[in-house]
């Protein structure tokens, strides 16, 4: 409920981490993005448990640190190698000469 909240309201939701949302916005508007992201969550939390908010706490991450979890760590570097492995494919606009 809390994505669908935020994404109806302007937000760009990357994606959800377990109990929380990945967002993304403009550097000078993060403050907003966050905040008006926390209040998302918070009227998402009261509508499921009948009227209880849940506070959301926030981190902010600015280029080029990224988000991370260190449970995940072993997963990213797997799916990492492969991906690098992985030769490249020919598209469509490369295979057709000028």
């Amino acid at each position: 409920m809390a994505c669908c909240l935020a994404t109806e309201r302007g937000i760009e939701v990357c994606s959800p981490v377990h109990d929380a949302l990945l967002v993304e916005g403009p550097a000078d508007g993060i403050g907003e993005v966050v905040a008006a992201t926390q209040a998302a969550m918070r009227e998402a939390s009261a509508v499921v448990l009948d009227g209880f908010e849940l506070r959301a706490d926030a981190a902010i991450y600015r280029h080029p640190d990224r988000y991370s979890d260190g449970r995940g760590r072993r997963m990213w570097d797997v799916v990492t190698d492969i991906v690098a492995d992985l030769a490249p494919v020919e598209t469509e606009a490369e295979a057709v000469p000028f």
